[in-house]
């Protein structure tokens, strides 16, 4: 759900396009203020209102319609968006963009425009993509995010596919730091980190080259995989106005699977709870996974692990995974600064992210 201010204002001709619309801002928690049937009747709630709307929705074929005005709004630091009824509209109406096609593209499109000016001009491209974009994030810290990121990346440049690795730990940045990376973060290119695998770090100073980067990624690879950390507050993120939350809104409109790891002892499963009803209120085109990390058998683990299913369970996902703890094989990995497969390829946790990279659909 969008935070409880966020506000639009519908002037759409088309009233099957406007319902649309309107329709899909309050399925995602926004209020809708007014749905003017023209310029003039727009105009006049404007003047009404003590705040304006964070988003204003026209439509070129408003009776009464003046570009001159559109412009002044705009200065005023209103985000409009002008849909064309038809690609003729592109002469009197340069800024128009097309109608979206669904409510997640629409959801795209606005989220993307409530950033300060960073990619506020940049439309969301549904056109078909090679790569398949996995994020990997988590309920709570210490989930193991980064460990499962790092090495499902590589198991599958190992198979030859050609892979994205992207460090989107926004506070806590640890992939180059952990493979022995020097100066991912200030790298203006992809950095080549071995056969068929290419890392980036997204930090504040590089987010608008990042999601540049991210944008062509998606039909220069066959995998991205991105690794997102604690996902906390995500309607907050989805509709603010921070960078931290570019990638996220990037993923919601382009990510294929979601893997929300957890623990299952009682904090992590709360945790996980929690994060659940978040993500089954904010549309997303991923499809959700919940993996359940550092697994361990014995009687009080089977119980943890009954809490973990009801609470995973209760969103359908996609899948649900198990993500095996082995402290030494990671404490290796990292000594090392490599890949568990350069490590200890006959490790217990090695095998797990073998058998988790074999549920990928490329």
């Amino acid at each position: 759900m969008s935070e409880p201010n966020s506000t639009a204002i519908t002037a759409i001709h088309d009233s099957e396009f406007e319902s649309f619309a309107a329709g899909t801002l309050f399925t995602e928690g926004w209020s809708v203020l007014h749905r003017a049937l023209d310029w003039a009747s727009l105009i006049n709630f404007l003047a009404k209102l003590e705040k304006a709307p964070d988003v204003l929705l026209l439509s070129t074929n408003l009776p009464g319609i003046e570009v001159g005005q559109i412009q002044t709004l705009q200065r005023k630091g209103m985000r409009v968006f002008l849909f064309q009824e038809s690609s003729n509209d592109l002469l009197a109406f340069p800024q128009s963009i097309q109608r979206p096609e669904n409510s997640l593209e629409l959801i795209g499109l606005i989220r993307g425009s409530l950033r300060s000016p960073l990619l506020r001009n940049q439309s969301i491209s549904q056109t078909t993509s090679r790569a398949h974009v996995l994020t990997i994030g988590s309920a709570h810290g210490g989930a193991g995010c980064t460990t499962l990121s790092i090495n499902l990346a590589s198991e599958l440049a190992l198979k030859e596919k050609k892979v994205l690795l992207v460090d989107a730990h926004m506070n806590s940045q640890s992939i180059a730091i952990l493979l022995g990376l020097q100066g991912l973060h200030n790298a203006q290119e992809l950095q080549e980190v071995s056969s068929h695998l290419w890392a980036m770090e997204v930090t504040q100073k590089n987010i608008s080259r990042s999601i540049e980067h991210l944008n062509r990624a998606l039909n220069d690879f066959d995998l991205i995989v991105i690794d997102i950390g604690t996902l906390t507050d995500v309607a907050q993120t989805l509709s603010g106005r921070r960078w931290s939350g570019e990638v996220l809104v990037w993923v919601s409109v382009h990510g294929d699977d979601l893997w929300v790891m957890s623990k299952s002892d009682r904090l992590g499963t709360e945790r996980l709870r929690r994060l659940v009803q978040e993500l089954s209120k904010n549309l997303m085109k991923s499809s959700i996974s919940c993996v359940q990390s550092f697994t361990s058998e014995g009687k009080r683990s089977k119980e943890n692990d009954h809490a973990f299913l009801a609470v995973a369970t209760s969103i359908r996902p996609k899948r649900i995974l198990r993500y095996v703890f082995d402290s030494r094989s990671i404490a290796m990995a990292e000594r090392e600064q490599c890949s568990l497969f350069d490590s200890n390829e006959r490790s217990l946790l090695r095998k797990s992210v073998l058998e988790l990279s074999g549920e990928l659909e490329l």
